[in-house]
């Protein structure tokens, strides 16, 4: 089922929108071309591996990741790492090699409590702790100041930085029922856009399936893509100018795996599809990534590492032009082109055999019909450069897709 709609905001939440999205587009680290029906990378994209952060387990405790949360890329000094489990952030060279650790566990200046989200800054990055606030660095790891919003989004999947500072913020937010949140460089609330789902009534499912994604589009626009079930949002204006839901990519299945526990509580069942990560690809459409299971361990006991990758190539209204599977598991987390045109990937990848996540990054083009099947990219253990095998579309198909997973 596809719906299309539009809405528009309250009054009091619309107000302040204006000026902020708009007059201040967001801040980004690649050329993004106009709005387009007609995308590049819309038959799909060959992969071919630049490197990946994989140290052995022997290496000096600093330089491991204990939990891999987020990924971001800065255009001058490297990559930024959050690692949840450590509590802190590692900083890498564009190449991927191993430069700091930033923070630590504590409660003080520069140190994180649960850190889950990093983004890229003009004078750095930036990190969302769940349980504290919104930390700004320089590019060398020195802590700048924390921005503590109120009301406090602590389920927040994602946030984004405009070019004057405000915030925008995707995730529940116990006063309000929007999606999508503003707020100023000091962390006063300034609005919502989009509507959370009110038929889940009680309050944690609300906060949990709510909590989608946010993509800049390059020009005063922001699309956020919801992850049950799927759907694409596009604001613009003080307006939701386009909704469309796909529950072909992603149904409803909110009530098959959160059951009420006797005496309180709930218990989730987190061995189902999800949105991986809802990135903006530099020829203008839209990436979506859906962890997937294979059919082969429907009614066992899967594993983080049986999961894989299925790309959904979306245009800037919406509309699926294209959907990919890939053999094992990818989270893109953003795009961007270099010298000669040639366009980066870099996110997440996780080694087969041991269910770990790394940070990884591909260079790519356009997938060529009929090509190859992607390979597998199990850990090596350390960090590589320049892999040669090309990583392919299993199918060729575009716009219709005969079948999908069932989940």
């Amino acid at each position: 089922m596809v719906t299309v709609g539009r809405c528009r905001l309250p009054a009091a939440a619309a107000a302040p929108l204006v000026a902020v999205v708009f007059a201040f587009p967001m801040i980004s680290n690649g050329t993004f071309n106009q709005a387009s029906e007609v995308c590049e990378f819309a038959g799909g994209l060959a992969l071919t591996e630049e490197w990946r952060y994989a140290p052995p387990e022997t290496s000096p405790h600093d330089r491991l990741i204990g939990l891999l949360s987020s990924i971001t890329r800065h255009p001058e000094s490297g990559m930024y790492v959050v690692d949840l489990r450590g509590r802190s952030v590692l900083h890498l060279s564009p190449d991927g090699d191993f430069i700091r650790r930033i923070g630590r566990s504590g409660e003080g200046p520069g140190e994180f409590r649960s850190p889950t989200i990093v983004r890229a800054t003009e004078q750095g990055f930036a990190v969302f702790d769940r349980l504290a606030g919104i930390s700004f660095f320089d590019t060398t790891g020195s802590f700048q100041r924390i921005v503590r919003l109120q009301p406090f989004p602590s389920q927040a999947r994602d946030f984004r930085i405009l070019e004057n500072g405000d915030l925008v913020v995707a995730g529940a937010v116990s006063s309000s029922d929007h999606a999508v949140h503003m707020y100023s460089p000091d962390g006063e609330y300034l609005g919502g856009m989009g509507q959370v789902r009110m038929d889940l009534e009680e309050p944690i499912l609300r906060a949990r399936y709510n909590n989608g994604y946010i993509a800049e589009t390059g020009a005063g626009r922001l699309a956020y893509a919801r992850p049950v079930p799927f759907a694409f949002l596009l604001f613009e204006d003080s307006e939701v100018t386009v909704t469309v839901t796909h529950t072909d990519i992603l149904r409803d299945y909110v009530r098959e795996v959160a059951t009420p526990l006797e005496g309180g509580g709930w218990k989730f069942e987190w061995r189902h599809p999800s949105l991986s990560s809802f990135t903006r690809l530099p020829d203008g459409c839209f990436l979506a990534a859906v962890g997937r299971l294979p059919e082969t361990v429907k009614g066992g006991l899967p594993e983080a590492e049986d999961f894989y990758t299925e790309f959904v190539f979306l245009s800037d209204q919406g509309s699926v032009l294209h959907r990919q599977t890939l053999s094992f598991y990818f989270r893109p987390a953003e795009a961007w082109r270099e010298g000669g045109g040639r366009m980066h990937l870099l996110g997440t990848g996780r080694d087969k055999a041991t269910g770990l996540d790394y940070p990884i990054q591909y260079l790519a083009s356009p997938a060529t019909p009929g090509g190859p099947a992607p390979l597998p990219t199990g850990g090596s253990g350390r960090s590589r450069r320049s892999r040669s095998a090309r990583l392919t579309a299993r199918t060729p198909t575009c716009s219709t897709w005969p079948g999908m997973p069932r989940g």
